[in-house]
């Protein structure tokens, strides 16, 4: 069975679902996976954290995104919008890994969204951290448009 499936599945148990985000995150890390193939693998992550009940199991699924999107190709291309659409769904630890995949990704279309967590005070912090990337990384993209 693969990792997917596991996630997809209602009777396997919370443990068997961490395994299974383990395992993928792993392959994220140290696969030698093309940034495409990373995306791909992302972009399905995040419409599968929406579908998950378990708040452990979504901040372990939102860290492998994290951690697995750390090239720059892949941070600007990953598919937000499932997640973004659901962030009423997140518990603040889970938002905390959001913040920084909105400010990672460079996206100017990102920031009203994060600043709407500015009035959040367990989450002070990752605004200004998610600010701070966004605002970094759109200067640098434009500065390499030159």
């Amino acid at each position: 069975m693969d990792w997917l499936s596991i996630l997809r599945d209602s009777e396997k148990n919370k443990n068997d679902k961490l395994e299974a985000v383990g395992y993928i995150r792993d392959i994220l890390d140290y696969g030698g996976k093309s940034d495409d193939t990373k995306i791909e693998i992302i972009d399905t992550l995040a419409e599968e954290t929406i579908l998950q009940n378990d708040d452990d199991i979504k901040e372990s699924i939102l860290d492998a995104m994290l951690e697995g999107s750390k090239a720059p190709s892949v941070e600007k291309s990953i598919n937000l919008r499932p997640i973004i659409n659901h962030l009423d769904e997140f518990n603040d630890e889970c938002l905390s890994y959001i913040l920084s995949m909105l400010g990672n990704s460079g996206n100017v279309e990102y920031r009203p969204i994060i600043e709407l967590y500015k009035s959040n005070s367990r989450l002070e912090g990752d605004v200004k951290e998610a600010l701070s990337e966004l605002d970094y990384r759109i200067k640098r993209s434009l500065l390499s448009d030159w």
